[in-house]
């Protein structure tokens, strides 16, 4: 068995004060379209190996005892032979031996035992799975003229198993699928327009697999009919969906204990995340380690430890940090293990009295950025929406910036929640402080 002799190399070589294996398996389906039409299709089939070595030195400056701990990580392909394995791991063990970080434990086993989400996909044969994903992202197919041009689907079962020397032994499965598409409105050699978009989901939700591409297909209708983007002064934000999670993970970001040690953090244990003002809504985030419909979240983290949802943020003031076990160590807080995801709790007004009220929505960017460190955000607009007095048009170009540092304490959020591959949040947000560049 591969993983076993992984170990027994790492054992044997009598340089390692600590290692983790971790073992992947991934099987899969990709399928690819061109229009509605089946172009090619692969099976996937994939093994790979993570392996960490730790290496314990001393040094009179670092850690509270003068211990040190030096860290290297590794992929051993399947099938290597052992002297492959051997030098492999040799210089992984000089790697970590050069290191000298202040030492940190590893998580021990745990008697919690994390549930992971059910899917719609469990049972399914991964041909049933394919088809009834193709068929919800076709559904809006040719929407008042716009088509899909071109989409690929990667649909895989994933399966984890953990090994540490501190005793640690775990294994769970999860889905992992995404898909990519371009979209398609207009006359060839005239008005055309072409928007891509891409969407990661782990359970056959066949309403939002349809929305997705809905939303794509109208978008690229809308931007047949757009304008520039005028010059604007005081209308708020308006994002929604992932967009709005990106502005939220602002906060997650800095609930993190690595953020706080490396002295990145805008706040801490105890701060009010609102700046002491504002008339927006408050602030409820916890960090979640699974979310159903999410490939990205876990039951353990990297290091094997058991996670569990824990609160950060409770009516804007900051009762808790997101702290593994290194960062844990570091700071004397509770360890909670890496954990990947977050809920927020919704705010105070439906998310259509927000859409009421005059905002500009931007549905895509070029390129949207949010800077956890600065709070800096912003992007070139590619098709947005401008609400005044009631009146809705689309419109394309210029930018739009701003910090979340001045918006603090103002957002305003939906009370309608929605799932994206990072959070359970509110559906849409407004920003009231923001910058709008116009279009040319």
């Amino acid at each position: 068995m591969m993983l076993e002799t992984i170990k027994d190399i790492i054992v044997k070589s009598g340089r390692a004060s600590e290692y983790r294996i971790s073992q992947r398996r991934k099987s899969g389906l990709e399928w690819y379209f061109v229009k509605d039409k089946l172009d090619s299709a692969r099976d996937v089939e994939t093994t790979l190996y993570d392996v960490t070595v730790y290496v314990d030195g001393l040094a009179a400056a670092d850690g509270a005892d003068g211990r040190t701990r030096g860290e290297c990580t590794v992929l051993v392909q399947p099938g290597s032979a052992a002297a492959e394995i051997s030098a492999i791991i040799g210089r992984a063990l000089d790697t970590a031996a050069g290191m000298k970080n202040a030492w940190f434990p590893l998580p021990k086993p745990s008697a919690w035992q994390p549930i992971q989400p059910a899917s719609r996909f469990d049972g399914l044969t991964p041909l049933q799975a394919m088809e009834a994903v193709r068929a919800a992202l076709y559904r809006h197919d040719g929407l008042d003229g716009a088509s899909i041009n071109s989409l690929e689907i990667f649909l895989s079962c994933q399966r984890q198993r953990l090994v540490t020397s501190t005793g640690v032994d775990v294994a769970w499965s999860s889905w992992v699928g995404f898909s990519e598409f371009v979209v398609n409105a207009g006359k060839r050699g005239q008005d055309e327009v072409e928007l891509y978009a891409d969407l990661r989901f782990a359970d056959l939700d066949e309403a939002q697999l349809s929305e997705a591409t809905r939303r794509q297909l109208a978008a690229a209708r809308d931007r047949l009919v757009a304008v520039p983007t005028p010059a604007l002064s005081g209308l708020p934000l308006l994002l929604a969906g992932k967009l709005a999670a990106d502005v939220y993970e602002y906060w997650f970001e800095n609930a993190q204990a690595m953020a706080v040690y490396e002295k990145r953090a805008a706040f801490g244990p105890g701060d009010d995340v609102a700046a002491g003002g504002g008339d927006g809504d408050l602030l409820n985030l916890r960090a979640v380690p699974t979310l159903a419909g999410s490939p990205l979240g876990a039951p353990y983290d990297l290091t094997g430890f058991a996670l569990k949802p824990v609160d950060l943020i409770r009516d804007n003031q900051v009762v808790g940090l997101v702290a593994a076990s290194k960062y844990a160590h570091y700071l004397k807080l509770p360890a909670t293990g890496a954990i990947q995801l977050f809920e927020l709790g919704g705010g105070r007004t439906l998310q259509a009295e927000l859409r009421q009220r005059d905002h500009l929505e931007v549905l895509t960017f070029s390129d949207f950025f949010v800077d956890s460190t600065t709070g800096d955000f912003g992007g070139e607009i590619r098709l947005g929406y401008l609400v005044r007095d009631g009146r809705r048009q689309p419109v394309y170009g210029g930018a739009v910036t701003g910090n979340l540092v001045e918006n603090r304490g103002r957002l305003l959020l939906s009370s309608e929640r929605e799932g994206t591959p990072m959070a359970l949040a509110p559906t849409c947000c407004l920003l009231p402080a923001v910058s709008v560049t116009p279009g040319g």
